[in-house]
């Protein structure tokens, strides 16, 4: 065995036999440096490479007050196929409907609620009238991200499904540990991969697995970029806005699924509402069709895909559109008014098609 090593080590260069790092056992893997960073020792290295600061610091980011009233509007889901709207209260009463909405999923914006006789109406917004039974009044996520008040010292993100802390990685937790809830804001200060996964520890004795996380990744400036821009990580689900180098703000998004994938590139957004109706069906069954009014906050950068808010879901963190990047009411009121048109948006994807966040079905643009 020895004169094959020593063969192989001549002809391709490598380091003699005598140079060759041992391998070790776990205990001495963890104080020694030079061991091969394989086998058992190898994950207890890494572990013992992941320490905790001695004075813990926080992120240096500011949470942002949410106003009471996210929307301007109000909103309520459909929930009777083929639900009638009629043109007068007096219609609705005597049941002749001017039309119907569909079957699919139908969100309308509700203008005010009234009584015709027994009957509870909405007015929505076209000036029509829907029964109450037929709409689910519905609110909005409350969600914001946050505004980065310094560069990180390490990554941080947010906790996207709700999860017990492992004492560590890739080892169960105990069911009497307290669950960190989801949206919760998270420093990571070490990293080790078990089983092509990586764990990481967000405090002591704490350690989350990535599929229950969102990460905030900070990238240079891409070539040709100037002045104010915003970053879209598809694998991760998140989206960070730069002046220039310095990144100012970080959120959880909801970018299309992999059927309906939001194109990675370099766009520059080209038209801005405050607020525009969509709908769509891109199955062949029409399965997936969906009409939404009043979506909030729109920024378009990549043909009919937008940045635009959303009152549908509570799902930030995970792929879900048909195309387009969700973001929370709060959110996208915030980017906005940062952002104007040609602003720079930067999609990209580190996985190259990576299945970190995806879901099964699509609820929206």
């Amino acid at each position: 065995m020895l004169a094959l090593l020593l063969a192989w080590s001549l002809e391709t260069n490598v380091l003699p036999v005598d140079e060759i790092a041992p391998l070790c056992t776990p205990a001495v893997q963890s104080v020694q440096v030079d061991c091969a960073p394989l086998g058992p020792g190898a994950y207890w290295a890494a572990v013992a490479a992941s320490r905790m600061p001695g004075a813990e610091s926080p992120a240096p980011v500011t949470w942002l007050d949410v106003p009471a009233n996210v929307l301007p509007w109000t909103y309520g889901r459909v929930v009777t196929a083929e639900a009638p709207v009629f043109e007068t209260p007096e219609a609705a009463l005597a049941n002749t409907p001017a039309r119907s909405l569909g079957t699919g999923f139908i969100f309308v914006n509700l203008v005010e609620g009234l009584q015709a006789g027994d009957l509870s109406l909405f007015q929505i917004r076209s000036g029509e009238y829907i029964r109450a039974v037929d709409v689910a009044p519905i609110e909005a996520t409350r969600f914001q991200g946050v505004s980065i008040t310094a560069l990180p010292e390490r990554p941080f993100g947010w906790v996207v499904r709700a999860v017990r802390p492992s004492p560590l990685p890739g080892v169960a937790a105990d069911t009497s540990v307290r669950r960190i809830g989801r949206g919760n804001l998270i420093q990571i200060y070490g990293t080790v991969l078990v089983d092509g996964w990586n764990w990481y520890q967000v405090g002591p004795g704490q350690w989350i697995e990535q599929r229950n996380v969102s990460v905030v990744n900070l990238n240079p400036v891409p070539a040709g970029v100037s002045g104010r821009w915003i970053q879209v990580d598809l694998y991760e689900q998140t989206l960070v806005a730069y002046e220039g180098a310095t990144p100012v703000y970080a959120t959880l998004v909801s970018s299309g699924l992999d059927k309906w994938r939001t194109e990675p590139g370099l766009f520059q957004v080209y038209a801005r509402l405050k607020a525009d109706r969509m709908s769509g069906a891109y199955a062949p069954d029409r399965s997936d069709y969906y009409a939404l009014e009043m979506v909030p906050w729109v920024m378009y950068f990549d043909g009919d895909r937008a940045l635009h808010g959303e009152y549908w879901h509570d799902g930030l963190g995970f792929k879900r559109s048909h195309g387009c990047v969700n973001l929370s009411p709060a959110d996208s009121r915030w980017l906005f008014d940062w952002s104007d048109i040609g602003t720079w948006v930067w999609v990209y994807d580190p996985s190259d098609g990576g299945t970190h966040a995806d879901t099964s079905s699509a609820e929206g643009p």
